[in-house]
C-alpha cells in the first residue's frame, strides 16, 4: 500500500459515518475501513487502536457537529419559546442530514460515553438545551410545568421523530411524509396553548 500523506484519521472517520449509513454500527470494521481509504490494514491502528477507540471518536465527532447545530439554532428567534422551538427542529434535522452520527449518539453501548471530551461536549449540549428551556419558562411560557419534565417530554418528542423517520416506520405506516413539515409541526402542537 502507498504511503498515505492525508489527514488519516479524518479519513478514516468519515468513511466509517458512511460505512455505518450503508452496513450499521455493528458490521463496521477497522479492516474494511483500511482498504477503503486505501491504507494497509494496520495503518488505522496509528489512530483507533481498536474498533472501540474508532466508535468513540466517531460519537465525539458526531457530538461536535450536533453540538454545533443545536447551539446555533439555540440562538435563532426573538424569544426562548421561538429558540427552543428551532432546536427542535433542528434536533430532527441533524439526524435526516447526518444519520450515522446521529444513530451513534444514540448508542452509548458502541463507545465510551465516559470518555472527557465526550462527556464535557454533551453536558456542555444539553446544559445549552436546559437553559433555553428554563429562559422559555422566565419568559412566563410552559407555566406550570416542571422545567426538567417539560425538557425530557420535549426531547423525547424530536429523537422519537428522528427514529421514527430513520427506522422508516413513518412511511411504512402513513406513507410518504415531509418529516421536517411534522417536527415543526409537532413542536406548534406542543407549544399551542403556551402563547
Amino acid at each position: 500500500m502507498p504511503y498515505h500523506h492525508g489527514n488519516l484519521r479524518q479519513e478514516l472517520l468519515d468513511a466509517a459515518a458512511e460505512a455505518v449509513e450503508e452496513e450499521g454500527l455493528a458490521a463496521l470494521s477497522l479492516r474494511a475501513l483500511a482498504r477503503k481509504v486505501g491504507v494497509s490494514h494496520g495503518a488505522p491502528a496509528r489512530h483507533f487502536p481498536d474498533k472501540a477507540a474508532l466508535l468513540t471518536a466517531m460519537a465525539t465527532e458526531a457530538l461536535a457537529r450536533f453540538r454545533t447545530v443545536m447551539l446555533e439554532a439555540g440562538e435563532k428567534g426573538d424569544s426562548a419559546l421561538e429558540r427552543y422551538r428551532a432546536m427542535g427542529r433542528h434536533y430532527v434535522h441533524f439526524a435526516i442530514e447526518h444519520p450515522a452520527y446521529f444513530h451513534i449518539l444514540g448508542r452509548p453501548e458502541f463507545y465510551s460515553a465516559g470518555d472527557e471530551e465526550f462527556a464535557r461536549g454533551y453536558q456542555e449540549f444539553f446544559d445549552a438545551m436546559r437553559q433555553v428551556a428554563a429562559d422559555a419558562q422566565r419568559e412566563g411560557k410552559v407555566e406550570g410545568l416542571d422545567p426538567e419534565a417539560f425538557l425530557i417530554s420535549t426531547w423525547a418528542m424530536a429523537h422519537g421523530l428522528a427514529n421514527l423517520w430513520l427506522d422508516g416506520t413513518l412511511e411504512d405506516r402513513i406513507g410518504p411524509v415531509d418529516i421536517e413539515a411534522i417536527a415543526a409541526n409537532a413542536f406548534d402542537v406542543v407549544f399551542a396553548n403556551t402563547e
